[in-house]
């Protein structure tokens, strides 16, 4: 069988052909992965810049997990403070309204000391192991009191001394015992200091009596101790990732406000708690049974709104430098990305285009080969039978 001579120009052709299908594929590829440096061997330059880009954009995200995390205990953080607040104002407007209004019911409290023969004897000659100077503290009613056997004090002179304390009375006579009363139904407190001046004349703690209140004001006391308690479960619960910035033992929060560790944030806690934000309980001591005990927790409710903003305040200031970290950070990312896309990415639209032309030309060059082909078979045909 003859060979099929093959022209220069077919010779070209079947390059081209050759060609057209590698760039075809490499097109195709392109369009595939959506990049048009995807290897050192497309782009040194463009390559390598894109793989630096793509290093900081991982830093950048981790950054950006430690600023969320932060945000979500800070963010968290106002938010229990804010429901502090809002009970605060809650208590104060209950407390206010408690204010006013006619008390009943006051049953006067006592302690009753030792009977005394002589009211007008010498203490110290009196009681055995008694000495001058000797001294005992009287609590009532949040004021406290120092009782003292002075040189010459006699039991009426010491009845005497604590009948000058505010709301209480003390009276003792020949044959009778001395006796302290409280009308107003408040605690009476005995507590010895130097020696055992208060034992030694009989006298105790007493708890007998009940504070002159109303339906109101004895609510309000109830109520209010509640909201103490609300405040102090809110605080204890509220850590967030582990972290709680307003417990009475709160934590600090630091965190990195760039991808490089450095810049740091410390968000200070400050304790919240009740107790620390001296909210004292007022139901058992029966302290709203007057509009002074009421005014002197107003006044703690007050303080406690005061630090309880300052707090909220300074978090919540911090809170916004993460949250503007946060949107620095995914305009940066959004930035880098486009970068890379720039010096790898391909136009899809720009490589349809090329890659339809390419197919074209390829589909023509094939079409070219095919007719010689079928010319050369024709050919040999027709010698054979020669």
């Amino acid at each position: 069988m003859a060979d099929i001579p093959i022209t220069a120009q077919t010779r070209s052709t079947l390059v081209a052909l050759s060609q057209a299908r590698a760039l075809i594929d490499a097109s195709s590829k392109r369009i595939t992965t959506g990049l048009r440096v995807s290897s050192p061997f497309d782009g040194v330059a463009a390559f390598f810049d894109a793989q630096e880009l793509s290093a900081r954009t991982v830093n950048l995200l981790e950054a950006k997990e430690r600023l969320t995390n932060a945000a979500v205990i800070t963010g968290g953080t106002v938010a229990s403070l804010d429901e502090i607040i809002s009970l605060l104002n809650t208590a104060k407007s209950l407390v206010t309204a408690a204010k006013g209004g006619a008390v009943s019911g006051a049953v006067s409290t006592t302690s009753t000391g030792n009977v005394v023969s002589d009211a007008s004897a010498d203490v110290t000659d009196t009681i055995s192991g008694a000495v001058d100077g000797d001294n005992f503290k009287i609590v009532h009613d949040g004021t406290t009191t120092v009782i003292t056997n002075s040189a010459g004090s006699t039991f009426t002179s010491i009845a005497a001394q604590i009948s000058a304390i505010t709301g209480i009375t003390a009276s003792v006579s020949d044959g009778n015992a001395l006796v302290i009363t409280a009308a107003d139904g408040n605690d009476i407190n005995v507590i010895d200091v130097t020696n055992n001046l208060g034992t030694d004349l009989g006298l105790a703690s007493s708890t007998n009596g009940t504070v002159a209140t109303n339906t109101t004001r004895s609510s309000a006391e109830t109520q209010f101790d509640l909201i103490r308690t609300k405040i102090t479960t809110l605080v204890g619960a509220a850590s967030f990732l582990g972290t709680n910035l307003i417990s009475s033992s709160p934590d600090d929060l630091t965190v990195a406000l760039n991808e490089s560790g450095g810049d740091e944030l410390t968000v200070s806690g400050v304790a919240t708690s009740s107790s620390d934000l001296s909210l004292t309980a007022v139901d058992e001591l029966g302290k709203f049974a007057t509009d002074e005990g009421i005014e002197v927790t107003i006044a703690q409710i007050d303080a406690a709104l005061t630090t309880v903003n300052t707090t909220r305040s300074a978090i919540n200031t911090d809170s916004s430098i993460i949250d503007s970290r946060l949107d620095f950070i995914d305009g940066l990312t959004d930035l880098i990305d486009d970068g890379i896309h720039k010096l790898t990415g391909t136009d899809l639209d720009e490589e349809a285009a090329k890659l339809l032309a390419l197919q074209t030309r390829h589909d023509l060059s094939v079409t070219s080969v095919g007719l010689f082909f079928k010319e050369g078979t024709v050919l040999t045909r027709l010698l054979q039978l020669g």
